[in-house]
Order: C-alpha cells, then structure tokens, then sequence
C-alpha cells in the first residue's frame, strides 16, 4: 500500500503526476497557458467587433460602466465615512445605502466581465437578483421602517422572512410600478413590467433545474455563429446588450428615488453623505453629473426604453 504524503507540496506533485498531466495530455503549464490566453483573446476580440458593429450595444456597454463606477464611488465614499476615527454612528439609510451601493457596483461589474467573456446564460441569471436588489433599495428609499428593517436583517433566518415578507411574490415590483406611477403624475403603468419582462422569465427559468435553461444551454441560438465550437463554451453575442439595456432602465428608475442624493435627502432618508468634504469633492460632483448626462444622453436618443427583444432582433 502506498505510503500517503504529508507534505502539501508532495500531494501537489502527486496531483499532477497521476491526474492533471493526464488531463493535460502532456502538456506543459506554460502551453495550456498559452492555448487557454489565445482562447481569451479571441473572445475579447469578438466582443470588440459587436459592440463595434452595433452603436447601441457599444453605447449600453460603456453605460453600464459608467453606472458601475458611480455606484462604486458611492459605496467607497460611505464606506471612508463611515470608517473615519471619530465618525458618528451610522443612519439606518447609511449601512442600507452601503450594503445596496456595494452589491449592485460589484455585480455590475460581475455582470459586465460575463458579457465581455461571452457567459451570456450567467450574467441573465445574475441580472434577475440585480433587479430585486434595485427593487428592494427603491422601496427602502421611501420607507424608513422597511430600511431600519432591513438593516437588523443581519441573520439569515431574519433576512429570508424579509425577503418573503417584502420581495417574493413580486410585492417589491409592484411597489416600485407604483412608484415610477406616481413619479409620472400617472394612475397606474405597464412600461416597468414591459422592460424587464424577459429578464423576469430567462432568470427564472436560468436560476431553477429547467428544460428551457438546459436546452439554450446546448444548442445555443439560433442566429450565433459558433464557428468550430459549441453553445456549451462561452460565446460573446450582441443579444447580452438587453441585459445592460435592461439594468441600466432599472437604475433609471433607481434614480427617481435616490432624487438629489448622496448630499440631499429623498424619500424618507437624509442625506448619505453627512462629512462637508464629501459633498464638495469635485470627483464625486464630477461623475454624478456624468451619471445623470448618461441617462439624459440614452433617453434623448431613444437608447433606453427599448424591450430586451429587440436585440434578439437585432442578433437575426
């Protein structure tokens, strides 16, 4: 019987040895490094030529990157705030805004990195939680017991109930609906649903065991050239525009709520930043004012309130 190795770097040589060698089929690390970053620079060269050859998917890429680096600037700023020796405790609004800012900026660039990388299937299932986090955040905004709430949410008992009790079902939805209503002076609006209703269905059916999920996952669509490969490996396509298309409408409404935020109140929270030098650093002044030219520009031009199956359209 084999005497077993207790040295770490033993059970590595033997790893390699007996079964990445094999794996491998005798290549040596440095040539499947090479092969693996040729693959990848093909991919990101494909990405290149889309969103080259489609001015919309070029515009909503580099969108979404903008709303990336403005919910990162936020979550960082509260994040030194809060930090600061001597800082005073934190609002309820403050750790929520931290929490949300935090989680919507690292998903969105998660989410971004998918595309570029041709995981189309991945950033749609991820993109379905991004929309309840906006979802939940836009509700906590106009309501201070629904954020001291979530807040004490800490444990996972707690926050399952809140997410049962507020957000299954679609009651975060519905709220938000009635809130981009009220935004629009109107009685009741479809255009929330409407925008985001074939991010709703592809998350449901990506994220849970289906036929659905399976099957686009081994034939692919339709229109895609895959070339020599297969659907089952990652493929940059054009039709991953609707995915930012469809975030970044919701961070549009998003900015309803947040209203003159992080440095003026809206809804029922005070301001996020409380600290003078955060209000007036011209970096946070500069790429807020950014943001909100963003969504002027994709409003302006039509860019934004397209439904997602226009560029599966688009793919044909």
């Amino acid at each position: 019987m084999a005497e077993h190795p207790t040295n770490e770097e033993a059970i590595r040589k033997i790893f390699e040895a007996k079964i990445l060698n094999n794996f491998r089929r005798s290549k040596s690390a440095a040539e499947v490094e090479k092969i693996e970053d040729e693959g990848l620079l093909n991919r990101r060269v494909k990405f290149r030529k889309l969103i080259e050859q489609d001015v919309d998917f070029y515009i909503v890429y580099h969108s979404a990157h903008i709303a990336a680096a403005w919910l990162s600037m936020l979550s960082v700023s509260i994040f030194h705030e809060m930090s600061d020796e001597g800082a005073e405790d934190p609002l309820d609004e403050q750790v929520a805004a931290l929490v949300f800012f935090s989680r919507l900026a690292s998903d969105l660039w998660a989410i971004i990195e998918l595309i570029e990388l041709g995981f189309d299937l991945q950033a749609r299932a991820l993109t379905r939680a991004y929309l309840e986090h906006v979802d939940v955040l836009i509700c906590c905004i106009q309501d201070r017991e629904l954020t001291r709430e979530f807040v004490n949410a800490k444990e996972p008992e707690a926050a399952n109930a809140f997410w049962h009790r507020h957000a299954s079902k679609n009651r975060a939805k519905a709220k938000v609906t009635r809130f981009i209503a009220g935004v629009l002076g109107l009685d009741t609006v479809t255009v929330v649903d409407v925008l985001r209703e074939d991010a709703d269905f592809a998350g449901s059916a990506l994220l849970h065991p289906t036929m659905v999920a399976g099957l686009a996952t081994a034939f692919g669509a339709p229109d895609v050239d895959y070339e020599e490969s297969f659907p089952v490996f990652p493929n940059p396509v054009s039709a991953s525009a609707g995915i930012l298309r469809t975030i970044l409408v919701h961070l549009f409404w998003l900015s309803f709520a947040t209203g003159g935020q992080p440095s003026a109140s809206s809804g029922s929270w005070q301001p996020i930043f409380r600290v003078q030098g955060l209000r007036d650093d011209l970096e946070v002044q500069r790429l807020s004012l950014l943001h909100t030219r963003m969504f002027q520009f994709l409003i302006h031009n039509e860019i934004l309130m397209k439904p997602t199956s226009d560029d599966a359209d688009n793919e044909a």
